[in-house]
């Protein structure tokens, strides 16, 4: 099942942006679709699974756009071409939206809420929820003092709209060493709460889980905290090295951190008896395929929580097998500078989506090998 379902083959390319670094890239919670920020300030709005008409293969080829582009590249460079080349030949997915409306600054930060209808994006120290449907911006909260790194919607993630923390609460994880909740129902500009038990750049906010009522930040201090709100207990964990993401298994069992000393550290979420204040040490350690120590590379679990997909700084997509001790993963080439920000379809029904954006200013959605002809429309 592992072979069948593994990312391998880049499908698409998604092409919009103005020159420069794409630095993040998302699927809608919905896992429909997938947006992306970059230095051109804007977030863009895409089907990464539907092919823009302007790249489909003519109709006396019979053939899919995948095949289509596979043979023009295979023709024209055979094996010997540069991933630069190789991107000329993928088709373009299908742009959907574009929203620049308050984005004065590079966009380094977005996520929608669970039902898919609000972007969150930053723009600097701002955050700003915009109508994914109509572009108009609804609101915008001001308060951090350094760049926002980081945005989440606390109910959001998923399929399903669950209610972790709450829907309609918004989180922000900034450069300046805080975390803000905001209350998207209330005109107030002020945060709900500021945790500011940091002593380093928060670089990544999420919620507990669905169904678990916890906010987990992790920062640049080597600490991945957990906040029980129920409780109101702080659980600290000591990762030794800065750790500039996490992901938390859709199973809600595991915590994925990647730090800068190059390795991804895999622990359990609960112990034996589902409490968070004994948490086994880590069981696994991911670093023989993807390089780090100077960028932000952000890893994510696959919707079925088989493997963990990381960025790294020789511009590869590297896919770790969580479970399968013999497999040493996969590495998938294509971008020509540093990957920063990976993302993986949060749909059971399609674990092999993966999807990444570079500093080369190129993002490529991805697949199965088993999949990839057929995945595209």
């Amino acid at each position: 099942m592992y072979q069948i379902q593994c990312p391998s083959t880049p499908v698409a390319q998604l092409r919009g942006h103005a020159d420069g670094p794409i630095h993040i890239i998302r699927f809608t919670c919905d896992g429909n679709y997938c947006i992306t920020g970059g230095n051109d300030r804007t977030v863009r709005l895409w089907n990464p699974t539907r092919v823009d008409p302007a790249y489909r293969p003519p109709l006396s080829t019979k053939l899919s756009s995948q095949e289509y582009y596979a043979r023009q590249y295979s023709q024209n460079y055979g094996g010997d071409e540069s991933a630069q080349q190789q991107q000329q030949y993928l088709p373009s997915a299908l742009p959907m939206q574009t929203y620049s409306e308050g984005h004065v600054h590079p966009v380094h930060a977005i996520t929608t809420n669970s039902s898919s209808t609000i972007l969150l994006s930053s723009s600097d120290r701002t955050l700003v929820a915009t109508n994914l449907v109509t572009a108009q911006t609804v609101q915008k909260w001001w308060g951090h003092t350094a760049r926002i790194e980081y945005v989440s919607c606390l109910g959001g993630g998923g399929e399903t709209n669950s209610n972790n923390v709450g829907e309609e609460i918004y989180a922000s994880a900034s450069y300046d060493a805080t975390v803000r909740l905001w209350d998207a129902r209330s005109k107030s500009k002020e945060p709900l709460m500021i945790l500011d038990d940091a002593k380093d750049s928060v670089s990544c906010v999420s919620s507990g889980g669905k169904g678990v009522a916890q906010i987990i930040t992790s920062c640049i201090d080597g600490k991945i905290r957990t906040y029980d709100l129920r409780t109101g207990q702080l659980i600290t964990e000591d990762m030794s090295h800065p750790i500039t993401s996490f992901s938390v298994s859709n199973d809600g069992r595991y915590i994925a951190s990647s730090c800068l000393d190059g390795v991804i550290r895999l622990f359990d979420k609960y112990n034996s008896n589902h409490r968070i204040d004994a948490r086994k040490k880590v069981f696994q350690k991911f670093h023989s395929l993807h390089t780090s120590g100077n960028y932000k590379l952000e890893c994510a679990f696959s919707s079925n929580d088989e493997y963990v997909v990381s960025g790294s700084e020789c511009g590869a997509v590297v896919v770790y097998p969580v479970q399968n001790s013999m497999e040493e993963g996969r590495i998938l080439r294509r971008h020509t500078a540093p990957t920063c920000s990976v993302t993986c379809c949060p749909q059971s029904s399609r674990p092999f989506l993966i999807a990444s954006a570079s500093y080369d200013g190129s993002a490529i959605v991805w697949a199965s090998q088993e999949e990839a002809n057929v995945c595209m429309k």
